[in-house]
């Protein structure tokens, strides 16, 4: 009895170790199931989500340019908190800029980019990616659009396309989709760096809290839903 539990401890190590030496060849699975690929197609719209501001838009004004999509759909987020509007604008206030609205945010980073305000349009203000779904099925169900390219980053991807996709059954819109690639992450090697390790975590626990609480216990809009 005793040699066998000596083998079979020797038979642990043995595997573990391999588990370990061969980290390389399996650990980027948890960011490789977050990764989509493209999937575009000529639409009637480019659906920008809020958060990372500058890989999105610039993809978009890509796909814009390149005929893609003669509209541009951008959601927009609420304006901080009174109480704390000196602190989100600090980095503004202390050179001495007024203060600026996410629209005004978003409309200079498209002039940046060399897109003017033609053919841009707004949602209602929203507060998660669920909220976005919501709003952006209003907006193209209005507008009778029946197709769009969702462009959103790198991890929200995943996320991003599956809310929209349940909260677009039955209406017949077609969804494409293409990653703004933030280059500050590395999904091959996302061990390495911090970022990465949080956003993973994040956008796990988001897919599961978004499928349980908006679409099995059917509830909506809420003030603590995470983009």
């Amino acid at each position: 009895m005793k040699n066998k539990k000596i083998i079979i401890l020797i038979i642990l190590i043995f595997l573990f170790s391999i588990f370990i030496i061969t980290y390389k060849f399996w650990l980027f699975l948890p960011a490789r199931f977050l990764l989509v690929k493209d999937n575009i197609n000529k639409a009637d719209c480019i659906v920008v989500l809020s958060s990372d501001t500058y890989f999105r838009i610039k993809k978009a004004v890509e796909l814009y340019n390149s005929g893609y999509a003669k509209n541009i759909v951008v959601t927009i987020t609420p304006e901080r908190e009174k109480e704390l509007k000196e602190y989100y604008e600090f980095g503004y206030r202390i050179f001495g800029l007024k203060d600026i609205s996410n629209k005004e945010i978003i409309l200079k980073a498209f002039e940046y980019f060399n897109k003017d305000p033609k053919d841009i349009y707004f949602t209602e203000e929203v507060t998660s990616t669920y909220d976005e779904a919501i709003a952006i099925k209003d907006f193209m169900l209005k507008n009778n659009f029946k197709s769009l390219i969702l462009v959103t980053s790198t991890y929200h991807t995943k996320r991003a396309l599956l809310v929209f996709k349940l909260v677009f059954n039955k209406t017949g819109i077609k969804i494409y989709n293409c990653t703004a690639e933030n280059k500050l992450y590395n999904p091959l090697r996302w061990w390495e760096k911090e970022r990465d390790v949080e956003k993973i975590i994040r956008e796990y626990v988001a897919i599961i809290y978004n499928i349980f609480y908006h679409f099995i216990l059917r509830k909506t809009k809420t003030s603590f839903d995470t983009f």
